[in-house]
């Protein structure tokens, strides 16, 4: 008789436990002066994203969802722009305390990891408003570096971490990160956006190429024929192009051309568009074009994540650096590139 007895109360511990876990989760809280704005929740589950959304009642507001596996999920008001990021998954009850004035100093209760990335806002506000991307990355990179084992410094990485044009050192961040802090569902779609900066296709020797330059003229390039080049990718956009054009002005104007060349490549869809847009330049540096811009053979393989892009190569064609920031490209090439 006790031992079925222990075998009932073993049964009833098991169907208890059973019943503890939820198959779903919470996020509740007040979003300060939103009156009944409509409080919306993307995250992403099994590859899908999924939005969930509530009409707050004086500000407060309630959602539930299921996620089976970690996800960040992105609470916003009105379909706006994210006001926090939060850690969610089955058998959580978040709850939210947030001023869409002081968006950093949010609360968050109802799970370690949650609590650990608020407070990691809250001590770095004035960090993380100031948008300068080397005073948060450091900041990210402290925090990552002291809390290795909790989800909280993953989202971190993913959501403050500036990585255009750190992917190297995002992906080595988030290396360092314990692999249960990191799983896969958690960082689903935000690796897939690094696979291509850090293909070791896309960091390969640039060779020799034939293009078109102006003029229809052809223009062909070899990089033992310099001791550096600044590759400039453009666009047909005038306002992003009028921020490059003096900075690649100053550079050819500062370095002889067997010191540095500088060559830039419109990604305009015709060469029509491409002369239009270029007809007003004054370039003293070669501007050229090919039928597929980024997709054709000599510059698909160096995977230009975006326009404006600029890579600088070496006189053997290895790339030392890659950027959206003009600024950047002219930095590195004044202090690695001697001009005489």
């Amino acid at each position: 008789m006790k031992l079925f007895s222990h075998i009932l109360i073993l049964l009833a511990g098991i169907i208890a436990a059973g019943c503890s876990k939820s198959d779903s989760f919470k996020v509740s809280g007040t979003i300060e002066g939103i009156g009944s704005c409509r409080v919306e929740l993307l995250y992403c589950v099994d590859g899908s994203y999924v939005r969930l959304g509530t009409t707050a009642n004086d500000g407060k507001f309630t959602l539930q969802g299921t996620a089976s596996t970690p996800a960040v999920a992105f609470l916003s008001v009105s379909g706006g722009a994210p006001l926090v990021q939060l850690i969610v998954r089955n058998g959580d009850d978040i709850q939210c305390e947030i001023n869409p004035d002081k968006p950093f100093e949010v609360k968050l209760k109802g799970s370690k990891a949650n609590e650990l990335y608020a407070n990691f806002l809250n001590s770095n506000s004035t960090v993380l408003s100031s948008a300068d991307p080397m005073l948060i990355n450091a900041a990210v990179k402290v925090f990552v570096e002291d809390n290795r084992k909790s989800m909280a410094a993953t989202v971190a990485v993913i959501t403050q971490f500036r990585a255009a044009d750190n992917e190297i050192a995002t992906d080595s961040l988030l290396g360092i990160i314990s692999a249960d802090a990191r799983p896969a569902s958690l960082i689903a779609n935000y690796h897939d956006i690094l696979v291509g900066q850090l293909a070791t296709e896309s960091r390969e020797a640039v060779s020799s190429m034939t293009l078109i330059g102006r003029n229809d003229s052809i223009v062909r390039y070899t990089p033992f024929r310099h001791s550096a080049t600044l590759m400039a990718f453009t666009g047909d956009d005038k306002a992003s192009r009028d921020s490059i054009l003096p900075k690649l002005r100053s550079l050819r104007n500062d370095y002889a051309d067997k010191r540095l060349a500088v060559l830039e490549v419109n990604t305009s869809p015709d060469s029509t568009t491409w002369k239009h847009v270029t007809e007003k330049d004054s370039a003293t540096w070669s501007q050229v074009w090919k039928p597929g811009t980024v997709a054709a053979p000599p510059f698909r393989r160096l995977s230009v994540a975006r326009v404006p892009f600029f890579i600088v190569v070496d006189s053997v064609g290895n790339q030392q650096h890659r950027g959206s920031s003009i600024s950047a490209a002219e930095r590195f090439v004044r202090e690695k590139i001697v001009k005489q």
